[in-house]
């Protein structure tokens, strides 16, 4: 058999061959991240006279750069395995005390690890189509989410410096505080200007003469910095929060549309348009996963666990070492199931846990331990929830 570990990167890829008795068949070389890097790549392996079956290709799951060469390999024929980088990581340290790390040694660690774990690894299985769209479009939205929750955090800031009175009486998230603040972002705008005409702008429900009083009165004895840095900024900031909220709820809409193609997934208390495309997306194709112990360990929400002869471990947390997107869509779900949803087993297991005495968000985790369990047993069989399983 012939391991071939690759170490990729955004502008070229190193890579090393050896055989299955550890020694070199094709010494460190490097190819672009290209068409013509990728074709010289397939003639090398080609070179070594071994049938495919014999040819297994390792490569590090890092970012977004290793998709194009996996999958012009897997076209091609070749079994490639996407390998957890902290494995190869510890890989490499096991091998030397000395700290060194470059290239060469990466990708020959990657090709070791490989060799050595090639019987307890699964090779990589694309996706269809639809799921990766799935995955693509819903990091978008937590990408826009992230994004407005700092714009948002932004310009409470800046209104702390500018108008802090403001931020104390009123709520400056609400649409109609946005629209007001992009006209008068620091209270000395507010100078000169009849109280009929904030009335005029305000869009809400409610006392509007009264609320016009208000901040008139706010902006006159304000003890804010009028700098007209503070004028940009604001208005920046509230312009990008109708922005990002504007995005957010057109990729929502695609999201919902395209979640209706699923309604055995969403059957599961809890789980909705985003959530639900969060879990088929970042899942990918349930069968690399053999039970639904590891699925659940992909999420990162399984304890951590740490024994030493009489010593164990009594408070574990959990070990975060998984998919950052299934985890919070895991809890999500399970607050979801735990406080919206009326009468499902979820909602059931949490109120025995907190009457035993289990902390909130230990519950939780138990709650979401078990809704992972049902994903994994609908998603496998193709079924559809039942409460009484």
């Amino acid at each position: 058999m012939i391991f071939i570990g690759i170490d990729v990167a955004s502008e070229k890829h190193d890579i090393i061959m050896i055989d299955d008795y550890g020694e070199i068949i094709k010494e460190h070389f490097t190819i672009s991240n290209d068409m013509i890097g990728f074709k010289r790549l397939h003639t090398e392996i080609k070179s070594c006279m071994k049938p495919m079956k014999d040819i297994h290709i390792g490569m590090e799951e890092t970012g977004i750069y290793h998709e194009n060469l996996r999958d012009f390999l897997i076209y091609k024929g070749y079994s490639v395995y996407t390998i957890n980088p902290l494995l190869t990581a510890y890989a490499r340290k096991s091998s030397s005390v000395r700290r060194t790390k470059t290239d060469k040694i990466d990708c020959a660690s990657i090709c070791l690890y490989l060799m050595n774990n090639v019987r307890s690894l699964q090779p990589y299985t694309p996706s269809l189509y639809y799921i990766d769209e799935l995955k693509q479009i819903t990091r978008n939205y937590h990408s826009k989410k992230r994004l407005l929750a700092k714009s948002k955090s932004e310009l409470k800031r800046l209104l702390h410096i500018s108008f802090p009175e403001f931020k104390k009486h009123f709520n400056p998230l609400t649409d109609w505080a946005l629209r007001l603040l992009h006209n008068y972002p620091v209270p000395t705008k507010f100078n000169g200007i009849h109280t009929s005409t904030i009335q005029s702008k305000l869009r809400c429900h409610g006392d509007r003469h009264h609320k016009a009083i208000v901040i008139k009165n706010l902006a006159k004895d304000s003890i804010g910095k009028c700098q007209y840095t503070n004028v940009f900024l604001i208005r920046s900031c509230i312009e990008d929060i109708f922005h990002y909220n504007s995005q957010k709820k057109q990729i929502k809409k695609e999201i919902t549309k395209k979640m209706k193609l699923f309604p055995k997934l969403m059957s599961i208390p809890g789980v909705g348009p985003i959530n639900g495309a969060t879990i088929l997306g970042e899942t990918g194709n349930i069968n690399r996963f053999p039970n639904k112990h590891a699925y659940f360990a992909y999420f990162g929400l399984d304890p951590v666990v740490h024994e030493s002869g009489k010593y164990k471990l009594k408070k574990s947390k959990i070990s975060k070492r998984g998919s950052k997107y299934l985890r919070t869509a895991a809890v999500s779900i399970s607050r979801v199931a735990c406080v919206v949803c009326k009468d499902n087993k979820f909602q059931r297991k949490y109120t025995k846990l907190r009457e035993s005495g289990k902390h909130h968000d230990s519950a939780l985790c138990a709650v979401a331990k078990n809704i992972v369990h049902s994903i994994y047993h609908l998603l496998k069989h193709n079924d559809t929830y039942d409460d009484n399983k």
